[in-house]
């Protein structure tokens, strides 16, 4: 059985709660998206599809080579217009993807590997539990792709969860359910990580 597990990194938003790109903030040494870029190539995720939407060509100049960018011209239809451009690029071969959120640059590859083994031993959707909550990224197994797909507005894979078998993967650091939607969101987590 093939093992190959794509990653779709969602990043479209037009950041309205942040009031700039939050995609190009700074974090250590690049920026928020291209560190999470780096952890999905770094957790062996084949391709890695970045869907930009608003500032996407600002956007696109900073992010490395070894990805795949799309463009979702129609990205304020919501999180479920990025999702599907993102499946399209997905290769025939996988055995599933790991669905990341383009604000969160502190998720490492332990993390991200942790839930594509899970899912791959369990066959199911695949989802961190950290802090008594359900976190990101999230596995989808090939088998959900096509319901993936028909889901619209600004719901992702969540709205599928219900209609499948679910493995929780419980995760003792709360920083990775940590996300950027505010300025005080952004100094919160860089605080944590110095």
């Amino acid at each position: 059985m093939n093992k190959q597990v794509a990653g779709i990194v969602l990043a479209a938003g037009g950041s309205s709660r942040f009031g700039s790109p939050k995609q190009l903030l700074p974090w250590k040494d690049t920026t928020i998206l291209n560190s999470v870029v780096r952890t999905a190539i770094a957790s062996g995720l084949e391709p890695v599809i970045v869907v930009l939407g608003a500032h996407a060509a600002q956007i696109a100049s900073s992010l490395a080579e070894e990805c795949i960018v799309v463009e979702n011209e129609v990205w304020q239809q919501g999180q479920s217009s990025s999702l599907r451009i993102g499946l399209e690029q997905v290769p025939e071969d996988v055995s599933g993807v790991l669905i990341l959120l383009g604000d969160q640059p502190q998720v490492n590859p332990i993390f991200c590997e942790s839930i594509v083994r899970k899912g791959l031993e369990s066959g199911k959707i695949t989802i961190p539990y950290v802090n008594d909550r359900r976190g990101n990224p999230v596995y989808f197994p090939k088998y959900t792709f096509e319901r993936l797909g028909q889901v619209e507005g600004d719901r992702g894979g969540r709205a599928i969860v219900g209609e499948f078998p679910v493995e929780l993967l419980p995760w003792l650091d709360d920083r990775m359910a940590m996300d950027i939607d505010t300025p005080e969101d952004y100094e919160a987590l860089k605080s944590c990580y110095g």
